[in-house]
């Protein structure tokens, strides 16, 4: 099974950091996932949210922030002493980390001009297009990958909305499939929601199409997805799932 380090090994170190992710590698990942926003002067940075407060102590929004400023930002003391002055890393600073055998999914999280610089780190980049994934919840975003990656891999981002009553999923396995058909998408990386099941994820797959889940972080959990053949678990403990799902 493919376990995806969530923003690095984020149980054990800040999450989206050199620190977390070389983390993830030491311990034997073969993918991690990261979350990407465009700074004010147009370079893009790894941080989960748009807001610096959480992670960097700073009530200022990335997009109005030059690359600059944001590297001034101490994005390691929330997690702990010892993890005092880590800096946010810039994409280019990620992709390094990457060793021959491992993947990043790259998160979009802003959907205005962050296509075309993606574009063109990866073009100056010297991993294997099969390395670099790209992951959005925002429809553009997906359907403009395609557009102007198209040999990249490019998953929807998505929570299935679920009657409240009832629980069941008010999107089918069959209108999903015309969704990410629309978008030219490669497959959907899927809250790992109650309701899917064998049959609900083999039908998206038999399409052609890959299934992918986070966040999941239960043995249990992770044991079940793995028999439903989801082609990856996203997960904040990587190293943990392999071990005990072996």
């Amino acid at each position: 099974m493919k376990f995806i380090a969530h923003r690095g090994e984020s149980l054990a170190a800040p999450e989206n950091t050199l620190e977390s992710f070389n983390l993830a590698w030491a311990r034997g990942a073969i993918g991690i996932e990261g979350d990407f926003h465009l700074t004010r002067d147009g370079y893009i940075v790894c941080m989960h949210d748009d807001n610096a407060k959480r992670t960097g102590g700073v009530d200022r929004q990335l997009a109005d922030m030059t690359l600059a400023e944001i590297e001034q930002l101490d994005v390691g003391c929330w997690k702990g002493r010892e993890w005092k002055h880590t800096r946010v890393p810039t994409l280019e600073a990620v992709l390094n980390t990457i060793p021959p055998h491992g993947k990043i999914y790259v998160e979009l999280k802003c959907a205005d001009g962050i296509v075309e610089k993606i574009k063109r780190v990866f073009a100056a980049s010297q991993l294997k297009t099969e390395q670099l994934i790209l992951i959005s919840f925002y429809e553009d975003v997906i359907r403009a990958v395609k557009k102007e990656l198209p040999s990249h891999k490019a998953f929807l981002l998505m929570g299935i909305e679920q009657d409240k009553t009832t629980g069941k999923p008010l999107l089918d396995a069959d209108g999903l499939i015309a969704k990410l058909r629309a978008l030219h998408a490669d497959g959907v990386d899927c809250c790992a929601q109650d309701f899917l099941d064998r049959e609900w994820i083999g039908r998206v797959r038999q399409a052609g199409l890959e299934f992918h889940v986070w966040t999941v972080d239960d043995v249990r959990e992770a044991k079940k997805f793995i028999k439903y053949g989801v082609d990856s678990i996203t997960t904040n403990c990587a190293y943990i799932l392999q071990e005990e799902t072996k």
